[in-house]
């Protein structure tokens, strides 16, 4: 072999070494830069998880909603999912507050409830998932992550209750009551949610989205104060016919095992 046949051979490994470490920077910066490949494809799969939801905007109700989910990824930008779960809610500090100074003040003889008081408890919907965005970010600049961002719209039904702030069952005196109407009723619901849904190896999914609950509203109008009884607590109110519809907002924390 003459010395000739060795430096061009020697040549061509030089090449080919420096070839595979530009290509393996290279798959290292366009990894670090730009999602190649789709790490976590879930069409086809199942999923089970739960939910947690606070509410964003408390007026005169508050609400901690929990849920359990399950879900079919028909495609990767598809899917279909069933919630259902209870909320533990409560009228806010501002509504008790309310409560008590409007029944201790007698100058007013006619009265109208407050709207946006019903408060949802056990509710279940199903509804469709669009999932048609994919992407990563990087956490301090070497640990991907990918996500998926989704939208969320369906529907179901709940069981609502209501506290009333103006009708009396039980006084304690002209000026305190001991105990307010209230009210059961199931009603139908409307969901819609915007989130992201960040991976983990091993089938692991972590989400967090802002989810609207929406259903009817209904409270009187016109009630009579001093006709009022326990038997009789509405006293002449009708239903309002402009009730419109409760808007609950919140922020949803949720898991998902992918499977």
């Amino acid at each position: 072999m003459t010395r000739k046949t060795l430096n061009l051979m020697g040549c061509l490994v030089l090449l080919t070494a420096s070839a595979a470490f530009a290509e393996d920077d290279g798959d290292a910066l366009v990894e670090k830069v730009a999602v190649r490949n789709r790490l976590y494809s879930v069409e086809g799969r199942w999923e089970v998880g739960g939910n947690v939801g606070f509410s964003l905007l408390s007026r005169l109700t508050d609400h901690y909603n929990l849920n359990l989910s399950g879900a079919y990824n028909i495609k990767d930008w598809f899917a279909v999912e069933l919630r259902a779960g209870y909320a533990i809610s409560r009228h806010t500090s501002l509504a008790d507050q309310i409560q008590t100074d409007f029944f201790a003040n007698n100058t007013i003889s006619k009265a109208n409830d407050a709207a946006d008081l019903w408060e949802m408890t056990a509710n279940a919907v199903v509804g469709a998932r669009f999932q048609p965005i994919y992407g990563k970010i990087n956490l301090m600049s070497e640990l991907p992550v990918h996500f998926q961002l989704y939208a969320w719209v369906g529907g179901g039904f709940g069981l609502l209750k209501r506290e009333s702030m103006v009708l009396c069952t039980q006084k304690v005196s002209a000026r305190e009551c001991g105990e307010f109407l209230t009210e059961m009723k199931p009603s139908p619901l409307v969901s819609v949610a915007l989130g992201f849904r960040f991976f983990i190896p091993q089938g692991h999914s972590v989400k967090v989205e802002v989810r609207d609950w929406s259903y009817l509203d209904s409270y009187f109008i016109n009630v009579d104060r001093a006709a009022a009884t326990p038997a009789n607590p509405t006293a002449g109110g009708m239903p309002s016919p402009n009730a419109g519809i409760t808007n609950l907002v919140q922020f949803d924390l949720g898991y998902a095992f992918i499977f």
